[in-house]
């Protein structure tokens, strides 16, 4: 389900807190006078009526001072990036603004208007206290609303203002390319040590319910990657018959439209169907392209990149799941090693990042290459805002599904991107 992030930022004090408690209507955040008391990123989900399901950041001040606070400045600002709706909560009883100090301010406005964030100001009218009822004459054609966010009874104004000023849509990018209701669907879904038991992982469960929600059947395999790369020609030869069989059963009448395989096993798919015309494409592939809003080509691009690497080059290896590696993982030990043999051993610098955790902007410069995992545990404002990072840092990026095809050839890597209507040269 797709939300509409809805971050909020400001100087410390000004009220970020009490603004994120009176939209939840409960005493999420903590609240006081001290400075810095809001020490990370705190986040919410709710459902706004006749709005949007969101989510809410509540974030650090971003004037702290010290060293600690310019931490916590670049994590509120990089909030910021990932955020649909940027809510500037401003205390107009500070007095630092008669006196034209409002960079803080103009930081955040400004970072919210390259990355086209809808921006709306909140200027918090503290109770007993003297108001000088300031505004930012520089940005007063940003909708703004004067209110006292310490008394509940204002939930209703503040939530009006949102939904009356808000333009959100939110872009529904399909998550496969169009298939025909009376067609199947092939899902290969080999199993190993890191598959948790009880349940399929997020993107096969994603696309088996879009598949039956459209009334299109679907047929899951698991094929046994042992197996079928077994040095025994006979035990790889009875799993590839096992499924060429189910194969050729579901061909009947042409009435196998697509195989989506996960990608570490394309090295047997790409093998096996060679000469078979059947569409495929990977999980990570679309997962890809549905959490990017369709922009598979630019993770396709970046193969060109992959082709040019040279010794000494750093590459990231970017995995947005947290989970212990074992066995044959992909991003920390099937893809390095291709790399150390298609390369040399060592001559590729290799780093990875897991979970939410991403380069900061600067350090993205020292890699030449990005790759990406199909982001199923991430959603898309977050791709978005890495790709918004790495198109602006001049770096190249791809994703495992396309890398992992393209180790099969480039005819290889046509045949899963067809389906999208790409094709490389």
């Amino acid at each position: 389900m797709k939300r509409v992030n809805i971050g909020i930022f400001g100087r410390v004090n000004s009220g970020k807190s009490t603004l994120m408690n009176l939209i939840t209507q409960q005493n999420f955040s903590i609240i006081d006078s001290k400075p810095g008391t809001t020490t990370d990123v705190k986040t919410t989900v709710m459902e706004i009526h006749d709005f949007s399901p969101v989510k809410i950041f509540d974030t650090a001040g971003i004037d702290e001072k010290g060293e600690l606070g310019v931490k916590k400045k670049e994590k509120s600002l990089d909030t910021l990036k990932r955020c649909d709706i940027v809510l500037l909560v401003i205390n107009e009883c500070n007095k630092s603004y008669s006196n034209g100090d409002y960079n803080s301010e103009k930081e955040i406005i400004e970072l919210a208007q390259k990355r086209k964030k809808e921006i709306f100001i909140i200027y918090n009218e503290f109770e007993n206290t003297e108001k000088n009822n300031f505004q930012l004459e520089e940005y007063k054609q940003i909708s703004s609303i004067r209110i006292n966010l310490f008394k509940k009874e204002n939930y209703k104004e503040l939530i009006g203002f949102i939904i009356k000023n808000s333009k959100i849509k939110i872009q529904n990018t399909e998550l496969l390319p169009p298939l025909e209701e009376n067609k199947i669907v092939f899902l290969n879904i080999p199993m190993d040590d890191e598959t948790p038991k009880g349940r399929f992982l997020r993107p096969q469960m994603m696309i088996e319910e879009h598949l039956v929600r459209n009334f299109i059947p679907t047929f899951a395999y698991r094929m046994d990657l042992i197996k079928a790369r077994s040095q025994i020609i006979e035990i790889q030869e009875k799993e590839r018959m096992k499924f060429m069989e189910y194969i050729r059963f579901l061909k009947r009448d042409n009435k196998l439209q697509l195989l989506i395989t996960d990608s570490q096993a394309m090295d047997v798919i790409a093998k096996w169907t060679k000469y078979l015309d059947v569409n495929i494409t990977t999980f990570s592939i679309v997962m890809i392209n549905f959490l990017s809003n369709g922009n598979l080509k630019l993770f396709v691009d970046g193969i060109k990149a992959f082709e040019n690497l040279k010794k000494g080059d750093k590459i990231m290896i970017a995995e947005g799941c947290n989970h212990d590696r074992k066995a044959e993982d992909i991003g920390t030990i099937q893809i390095p090693n291709k790399i150390d043999e298609l390369f040399g051993k060592g001559n590729i610098k290799i780093e990875h990042y897991f979970g939410r955790v991403f380069a900061e902007y600067e350090k993205l410069k020292e890699y030449k290459l990005i790759i990406h995992c199909g982001g199923c545990m991430l959603d898309s404002q977050v791709v978005k805002s890495r790709i918004e990072d790495l198109v602006e840092s001049g770096v190249s990026f791809t994703n495992f599904g396309v890398l992992l095809s393209y180790f099969q050839g480039k005819d290889e890597l046509n045949r899963v991107i067809k389906p999208y209507g790409l094709s490389i040269c």
